[in-house]
């Protein structure tokens, strides 16, 4: 099939515009059909030895793992493999300190590489373990369901929190389209629903830029600028898994995933979005509730987010920045934020004591109509990849808010008005609430 996106198939270095010299260490990313047939021939010429753990749960063990450690052990690599089981107080597996021991109880082998086989938990899982043990490892997808396969980024559950830990990108992806076609449905479209976010998120790293001259990279942007436009014209084909939409989405997560991997962080893929879907998964899980799966929290939050950025363009002109951080009790805020975390705020509150007493200072070109113009511009170019992110959600049979996820509209006020303190970096939602007119957007997109 032919390649319609850019995308990295083999260790980079890329002198940036940006100023920066980005670095790609994945060495091999296949997609395509029939791709795990190719396995067992780019773990030779990685040259990384014959002893190997592969890792899958039971899922991923039925839609690729059998048929990779058959390959494997034909190609007369000395394969063992770890099976890691969910806990049964979760609706899905966790990358908590139970499945991160199942697969540490297999190291004592002392392999010469690690294949994870799955998409989102097992990816990171393995990510993890390899990073901490200089153990390389490889990735098998199952979905297409998130783009953090090439990401520099591990997530882990910690005594009920998420934490992101640093990790080193695989050595190999395989993403073979017949396996990712025949993924659950609603991975697919968490997978679409997560890409939505890019439009918000990087809106956000445009705002942080012109009012407080972050670093950015446009380079990222243009990997996936392109595939979010054709994912918006061609919806429909995600929930009916058509080849040309499925692939589509796969490179464009992938480049996603880049991305991240370009820049070190997150940036480019998160933004607040992210911290509302976030927010709502630890809540969840310190009540027992199911959080639903990551990227339909996302896409849900994109629609509300995108509605406010709706309303923050169209009162750009007369914005009250000179109320930004005037206007709180501060220390009342932090009284608050501490009894809406309860026994999670340990995990925040070094981001929420940044952001409750830090200086936030409004440049004074924003009372120049030519930067105001620059920013409205700058804001727009993103945010019109995917006109109407409800609607297209909708059309990919998707769901597109966060009752049809379980979540009551005063879980997702909480999450509007607290998601901001989970991390140490500005969006909107930090504007509006420094500015006094949070609770006025959030019933405004309510």
């Amino acid at each position: 099939m032919k390649k319609n996106f850019p995308f990295f198939e083999h260790e980079m270095i890329i002198p940036c515009r940006c100023g920066k010299t980005h670095h790609i260490t994945t060495q091999y990313t296949l997609v395509g059909w029939g791709i795990l047939n190719q396995i067992p021939d780019v773990l030779h010429a990685l040259n990384l030895g014959r002893k190997g753990l592969i890792v899958y749960d039971g899922n991923t063990f039925s839609a690729a793992g059998k048929t990779v450690e058959d390959l494997l052990k034909q190609a007369n690599f000395a394969v063992e493999s770890c099976l890691v089981e969910k806990q049964s107080c979760y609706q899905y597996l966790e990358p908590d300190e139970e499945a991160r021991s199942q697969v540490g109880s297999h190291l004592h082998h002392h392999y010469d590489f690690m294949l994870a086989v799955g998409s989102g938990v097992i990816n990171d899982l393995v990510k993890f373990i390899s990073h901490r043990t200089h153990t390389p490892y490889m990735v098998a997808g199952t979905a297409p369901s998130m783009d953090g396969y090439p990401s520099p980024g591990a997530p882990m559950l910690v005594n009920g929190y998420k934490v992101t830990f640093d990790a080193t990108p695989p050595r190999a992806i395989f993403l073979d389209l017949e396996v990712l076609q025949n993924a659950p449905l609603p991975l697919i479209h968490s997978g679409f629903s997560d890409l939505i976010g890019k439009i918000t998120a990087n809106a956000d790293w445009v705002l942080r830029h012109h009012l407080f001259q972050e670093y950015i990279c446009h380079y990222t942007w243009d990997l996936i600028k392109d595939a979010l436009e054709i994912l918006w014209k061609n919806a429909e084909g995600i929930g009916e898994r058509t080849p040309e939409a499925l692939y589509a989405l796969t490179v464009a997560l992938l480049n996603s995933g880049f991305s991240m991997a370009l820049v070190g962080d997150s940036r480019p893929a998160s933004g607040a979005e992210h911290l509302i879907a976030h927010y709502l998964e630890i809540m969840s899980i310190q009540q027992h509730r199911p959080p639903s799966l990551h990227g339909l929290r996302v896409g849900a939050a994109t629609v509300l987010i995108k509605k406010m950025y709706h309303h923050f363009l169209r009162d750009i002109d007369h914005f009250p920045w000179d109320t930004i951080k005037k206007n709180q009790n501060r220390n009342q805020v932090l009284e608050k934020v501490k009894s809406i975390f309860g026994t999670l705020y340990p995990f925040i509150e070094k981001e929420a004591q940044q952001k409750v007493f830090s200086v936030i200072s409004i440049p004074e070109k924003v009372n120049h109509p030519f930067f105001i113009a620059t920013l409205k511009k700058d804001l727009n170019e993103k945010l019109s990849a995917i006109p109407d992110p409800e609607q297209t959600l909708r059309r990919a049979q998707a769901p597109a808010t966060f009752p049809e996820l379980g979540f009551s509209p005063a879980d997702v006020r909480n999450a509007i008005l607290f998601s901001r303190f989970v991390r140490n970096r500005l969006t909107l939602l930090d504007i509006l609430d420094e500015a006094g007119l949070l609770n006025e957007y959030m019933e405004k997109v309510m």
